[in-house]
């Protein structure tokens, strides 16, 4: 993104102005900064202003301003059309009060800020697709400049498309804020964690205020705090706190809750519009992915099996690094990633497809792999993970792939698509250019070929958590590989459900969290997704014991 220009307005006493001055020919998509200097006896602690910003096609943008130093308020906008902008002040200080300013901005080459597209994806505001890939970067705001801008640059290198940064408790935030231009002006999305979101509700509005004028207008993205589970009251605190990014941050940045395993018990409270994983088990990100209209991007991931795993639940990377992730990348930017959706009809491997165009198998184990197909004409090839290095195999015509990776060495992907058309399709694509049904999950007993074993009814206790085991009462052809979450919430606490067992059989792992008083009835939910990608859910109640 092209860098924002600064222009400092300093305000006599008496109205001089009838309209205010603006930024100059401000790139859209940059950050002008509106600065506004008080007077004496003007406490900037106590001033109320805010600015309407008006586009040309007459959007309206109400942007406030934020405290930078002891005499100073600063309005942070970024345009987001070409052309005559005006705006009108609102003010406790009369002097302020009602005032008007035009601007104009200049057409640029930055594609917009990220946004939330096609159920499970991701865009620019330019309407074109957008592959999150991210990294963290520790200690953003406090290393020296020139290391962080050497850390930057081999980024870009990698190509990351986001870094994760921490706003720590106590950093300097005017730092940090020209560190989160410098990324934009490499073209990094920002995501921002909050390391300490106050507890009391009128220090926590405080600030959050304070960080929204700050940075809503960069590129950026909001990932909440860390792990939200590790923290006292963690979603009653994000709730509300999320409930107020929403409502400050005029361009809806994408806003989720870092986690450390899966945020998906937040989506209740109506503040996400995408959802954290912490872990790339496939059998929470494959079920949930399944129930939740969303897409989802996975801090967990440190492996290559990782990021490969997140991929065929249908997540993006938001962490890792190696040239496995540069080979993700250079593979993922090359198909139709904005429209890959899990699919089903495939043995030997996990799978992501655009039915009729592409399939995307990922393969493990190395063995033989079966992908049932649309009958069409296809390129096949194999590649490595580990490089990107592809291997070319026969053409192949029909409708039941059959084949195995060239050597049994180590993990491969299998890659069917349609060259040819997909190069056809991209004069003419678009987001919305096939439909993702929301699945039934099929909850009756009667219809649903599970049930849970073990544990028995009665009691279960956290400090001695108790063995579970899913019994499968009629084995089918869509029983023969399953995905399986199972979930604890005392719903009384509100704490919304945790994960507490995955796959099939295993030991408890219940947090002592997950209730504040004891003893307390636990619903105990199981999901599981047949071979087929058919979702069920199996509950049951205990009583909770420390």
């Amino acid at each position: 993104m092209l860098g924002g220009f600064r222009v400092w307005l300093v305000l006599a006493a008496a109205p001089v102005f009838a309209q205010l001055p603006a930024c100059p020919a401000t790139p859209v998509w940059s950050p002008c900064d509106l600065a506004f200097e008080l007077e004496a006896g003007e406490n900037a602690g106590q001033v109320e202003l805010r600015a309407e910003f008006r586009s040309p096609r007459h959007r309206t943008y109400l942007m406030r301003a934020f405290q930078d130093g002891d005499r100073r308020l600063v309005i942070r906008f970024s345009p987001t059309e070409a052309g005559d902008w005006d705006y009108r002040l609102t003010s406790s200080l009369p002097r302020l009060d009602n005032k008007t300013g035009q601007f104009t901005a200049s057409a640029s080459d930055s594609p917009g800020f990220v946004r939330v597209a096609n159920v499970h994806h991701f865009a620019t505001e330019n309407n074109k697709p957008h592959l999150w890939m991210a990294t963290a970067l520790d200690q953003f705001a406090a290393i020296p400049r020139a290391e962080f801008d050497q850390a930057v640059d081999r980024r870009v290198k990698e190509k990351f498309t986001h870094l994760r940064v921490t706003l720590e408790s106590g950093a300097d935030l005017r730092e940090a804020a020209e560190r989160v231009r410098a990324m934009n002006a490499k073209g990094l999305v920002a995501d921002l964690v909050l390391a300490s979101i106050p507890e009391d509700w009128q220090q926590r509005e405080h600030y959050l205020n304070d960080i929204v004028c700050r940075f809503a207008a960069m590129n950026i993205t909001w990932m909440g705090m860390p792990p939200f589970e590790n923290v006292p009251r963690g979603r009653a605190i994000l709730k509300e706190a999320g409930a107020l990014i929403k409502k400050l941050d005029p361009y809806n940045h994408p806003r989720t809750a870092v986690a450390a395993v899966t945020s998906a018990p937040l989506l209740g409270d109506g503040w996400m519009s995408m959802i954290g994983y912490g872990t790339a088990d496939e059998n929470i990100g494959g079920v949930e992915h399944q129930l939740f209209q969303t897409p989802a991007v996975n801090t967990g991931i440190k492996t290559q099996r990782d990021v490969w795993s997140a991929t065929m639940s249908g997540q993006y990377p938001a962490s890792g690094s190696g040239p496995f992730m540069d080979a993700w990348f250079e593979f993922m930017s090359g198909n139709r990633y904005w429209e890959l959706e899990p699919y089903f009809d495939v043995d030997g491997g996990r799978a992501i497809a655009l039915e009729g165009v592409e399939y995307i198998v990922y393969v493990e184990k190395s063995g033989p792999v079966e992908v049932t197909l649309e009958k069409h004409g296809y390129d096949v090839a194999w590649i490595d993970p580990a490089t990107g290095e592809r291997t070319k195999e026969k053409n192949y015509n029909g409708e039941h792939f059959t084949g195995e990776p060239p050597d049994k060495s180590h993990d491969w992907v299998l890659h069917i698509s349609r060259e040819g058309h997909k190069e056809g399709m991209l004069k003419s694509w678009k987001f919305e250019s096939r439909p993702v049904p929301v699945q039934e999950v099929e909850q009756a007993p009667q219809k649903t070929p599970f049930e849970i074993a073990t544990p028995a009814q009665g009691d279960i206790s956290v400090s001695h958590p108790p063995y579970y085991a899913l019994k499968i009462k009629r084995d089918t052809r869509a029983t023969r590989s399953l995905l399986v979450e199972w979930t604890g919430e005392v719903m009384i606490d509100g704490e919304g459900y945790r994960v507490i067992g995955t796959g099939r059989e295993g030991t408890l792992q219940i947090p002592k969290s997950i209730a504040k008083n004891f003893p307390a009835v636990l619903s105990l939910r199981v999901a599981v997704l047949n071979a087929n990608g058919k979702a069920y859910v199996v509950d049951k109640v205990y009583r909770l014991v420390p």
